[in-house]
């Protein structure tokens, strides 16, 4: 029995050693151009993605580290990352949060580059910095981002809203008299000047003005009674004149 229970406790040691020496394999895709696949072997590590950053020929790893002594061993095809020196194999330059994280490289392939990264507990993003990312160098970027400044962005030139012309007053928008029109609006606002010239004697004594009867105002009654008393004026001249002929007859018979 108790030979039984050694044996169970040993094993149980052995399964656990095991499990937390062995890492957890996996791959994740990378869409740069083209799917590049990289594979890694993490402890205590779990790999959320994986973004290229041209500007700095890098690879940003979103990690997740939930232990003091986690590791990372990951492999990088050579197409999407590398690091070279003269033709020759360079180190890589990795960061883990801002700080030089401890690395080693394993054998590397014709196709592939393997690094072994110890990480610390908490970190959450991994950079790993080469010389080529899937072609580029970091003399190619520096270059490209060289030209882009020299040459300057053209401003689009902002559309105004046109200002509205200022609307002349009612004054301005009366014209200015001509010298023709000044000399009539001054003729007709001025009365014409009569002379009146010297009369004769001669002229005094036929120089009389006939009313104007027609200023007259007179209603119908006012004409049937001047008619009236017209007639009667007549018929009483007639009667006299009537008299006076006979008086005269009588005279000189």
């Amino acid at each position: 029995m108790k030979n039984a229970k050694l044996f169970l406790l040993l094993a149980g040691l052995l399964g656990f050693t095991s499990i937390s020496v062995f890492a957890e394999a996996g791959s994740i895709s990378v869409d740069y151009g083209k799917l590049y696949e990289i594979t890694y072997d993490a402890k205590d590590v779990t790999v959320f993605e994986v973004v290229p950053n041209p500007g700095e020929v890098e690879l940003i790893f979103e990690v997740d580290v939930t232990s003091p002594i986690a590791t990372l061993e990951v492999t990088i095809p050579r197409e999407l990352l590398d690091a070279t020196e003269d033709g020759e194999d360079a180190p890589f330059f990795v960061i883990a949060d801002g700080d030089l994280a401890t690395f080693s490289e394993k054998k590397a392939t014709a196709t592939t580059r393997t690094i072994f990264i110890q990480l610390s507990l908490g970190t959450s993003e991994l950079e790993v910095f080469g010389t080529h990312l899937t072609g580029k160098t970091f003399e190619d970027v520096s270059a490209e981002e060289e030209i882009e400044e020299e040459i300057p962005t053209q401003e689009t030139p902002s559309q105004e809203e046109p200002t509205p012309e200022e609307q002349p007053s009612e004054e301005e928008m009366i014209p200015e008299p001509t010298v023709e029109e000044e000399s009539t609006a001054e003729s007709m606002e001025k009365p014409p000047i009569i002379t009146e010239k010297e009369a004769t004697p001669s002229q005094e004594l036929f120089d009389f003005t006939i009313p104007n009867w027609s200023s007259i105002e007179v209603s119908k009654r006012q004409l049937t009674e001047f008619a009236v008393a017209g007639a009667i004026f007549l018929v009483l001249a007639i009667v006299l004149a009537a008299i006076k002929g006979s008086r005269t007859v009588k005279e000189f018979p």
